[in-house]
């Protein structure tokens, strides 16, 4: 075979389906031959920017690794925000960069790099360079096996463009399955030993869940060490493990009041699957006194809290062994009661109008299965805060290195890993509008996605600091377009409200899932939630 029919069969052998890309004159006859191959699927993106964020996108809502096809020199490099964000995140990217050939470096041949891999050196998991053509299905495979065990992030496998067309020998190797690296049988049972030990004489236990728990079965084995009666709470990655309308569910971590209330009466914490990194948990106040500390690996463990107890390995079976110790203890929680509680505390929150009463609206007007994919922004992240979840990988946030250009991309890869499902974009005014070229590949690939815009003309966190900190009002200023007519220039059916009335009556009459449409709310939401 010649080497981009390597590619487009090692893409069927491993099941990818869809291709995000990005042409150039470097890739057009790998683009040709998936082209003339329709059980592969390929989105164009209008920047790369852009595609590395909706393939970020897919990533998370299916939970398989997301393919990016970029051009060497621009289209590499563009791409580099989005492969920070998958690293810092645990998202699985799978970067194909068709490379000039670099026999030529020196001599001034288009986008000429040399070693442009080492661009990604501190944010990849790996980069495979393939610089002979026996290497090639090698560096596919092992590619994606990198991809995707262990601690899941980003791979770049550069591959040059000649290589394309050449005639290389044999046939590729099939794709393994390979399962996770199983955790040393006697570590893990000593784990649980001393776990069982801890647990002995504490009567109010707190689980507390990250996006490493975002699996069907983990989500059962939630329910059922929680259904013995402790509270369960997520970090914002966690949100959607367990519906939230469980009475034991109270939300995200970082919230205030009853959360805390709860935090301040554990004996212990157990955290698994998040890595508890500063910015997710310690910078927005959460204290924990006494923590079990589960994760994929110990990267993360002890960074920001002292550990009583770890685990680094196998979370599944480490949470089996869990539900086995508390499935005939008893505890000390109220849990009816503390929801009671919480109920009244939200009940407070809806009659200010601000960010909770737009989360609010949110909730009881779009369908309870849309996948909702956000920037940072005010509504964003009162809805990372307050908004309940009822099924798994149906809230994006990106939390790794916190992008604010990311809802509207990465919400188009979302539709196309779920088309099923409803799916809107939380975008701001000043993250949003760097995106909007993507209304062009809405149209052109006929993605019905739901967009609402916040218009307050300002980067309004960035100006909320700056009054906070150094007494400046108005530095963040923003002039915006009118968004209603920028998506009715591509053909997209928009309106505009002032009013959260006139937003409910929106999405209630005039929002239909299943094409394109955008909304502009132009008003202020309240401080952020971290001030109340």
């Amino acid at each position: 075979m010649q080497g981009k029919q390597v590619i487009r069969t090692f893409f069927e052998d491993a099941g990818i389906s869809n291709v995000f890309q990005l042409p150039g004159l470097h890739t057009l006859s790998l683009n040709a031959e998936l082209f003339s191959h329709p059980s592969i699927k390929t989105i164009t993106a209008r920047h790369e920017t852009n595609l590395a964020f909706m393939a970020d996108g897919y990533a998370r809502v299916s939970g398989k690794p997301a393919v990016i096809l970029v051009t060497p020199g621009p289209g590499l490099g563009n791409i580099v925000a989005g492969c920070m964000e998958a690293y810092s995140d645990d998202v699985p990217l799978f970067i194909i960069h068709i490379d000039t050939d670099r026999k030529d470096i020196g001599k001034g041949i288009l986008h000429e790099l040399e070693a442009p891999e080492d661009i990604f050196r501190h944010f990849i998991k790996a980069s495979f360079v393939v610089d002979e053509p026996s290497t090639l299905a090698a560096s596919l495979y092992d590619a994606l096996r990198t991809c995707n065990t262990a601690r899941k992030g980003p791979v770049l496998v550069s591959i040059p463009f000649a290589l394309l067309n050449r005639e290389i020998s044999g046939r590729p190797r099939a794709v393994q399955r390979f399962p996770a690296r199983p955790s040393d049988p006697d570590k893990m049972r000593s784990f649980l030993t001393d776990l069982e030990h801890i647990l002995k004489d504490k009567r109010r236990p707190v689980l507390l869940g990250g996006k490493a728990l975002m699996e069907p079965h983990m989500g059962v084995l939630v329910d059922e060490i929680c259904g013995r009666g402790l509270p369960f709470l997520t970090t914002t990655g966690g949100k959607g493990v367990t519906s939230d309308r469980n009475v034991f569910s109270f939300g995200n971590v970082m919230a205030k009041g009853v959360v805390r209330d709860i935090l301040d009466s554990a004996d212990v914490v157990i955290a698994a699957g998040t890595r508890l990194r500063d910015v997710d948990a310690k910078r927005r106040g959460v204290r924990i006194e006494n923590l079990v500390h589960i994760d994929v690996d110990d990267r993360w463990i002890g960074n920001n809290y002292c550990t009583a107890l770890h685990c680094a390995g196998d979370i599944e079976r480490a949470i089996e062994g869990l539900a086995r110790i508390v499935k005939e203890r008893t505890f000390d929680w109220d849990i009816a009661g503390l929801k009671r509680q919480q109920d009244l505390e939200m009940s407070g929150f809806r009659t200010e109008a601000g960010g909770y009463a737009l989360v609010d609206l949110l909730r009881n007007t779009v369908p309870e299965d849309t996948v909702i994919v956000c920037d940072l922004n005010m509504p964003s992240y009162w809805a990372e805060y307050y908004l309940p979840l009822y099924s798994q990988r149906s809230f994006l946030m990106p939390r790794g290195i916190s992008p604010i250009f990311y809802s509207l991309a990465a919400a188009l890869g979302a539709k196309t890993a779920r088309p099923d499902l409803p799916c809107l974009a939380l975008c701001g005014d000043g993250g949003g509008l760097p995106q909007m070229a993507e209304l062009a590949t809405i149209v052109q690939h006929g993605i019905p996605i739901t967009i609402f815009v916040h218009n307050n003309n300002s980067f309004c966190i960035l100006e909320d600091a700056m009054q906070n900190r150094h007494s400046i009002h108005g530095s963040m200023k923003l002039v915006n377009p009118d968004f209603v007519k920028l998506a009715r220039a591509f053909g997209i059916k928009a309106k505009k409200t002032h009013t959260l009335r006139g937003l409910r009556d929106i999405f209630l009459h005039d929002v239909h899932w299943n094409e394109p449409f955008l909304v502009e709310f132009a008003d202020r939401v309240s401080s952020p939630p971290w001030n109340r």
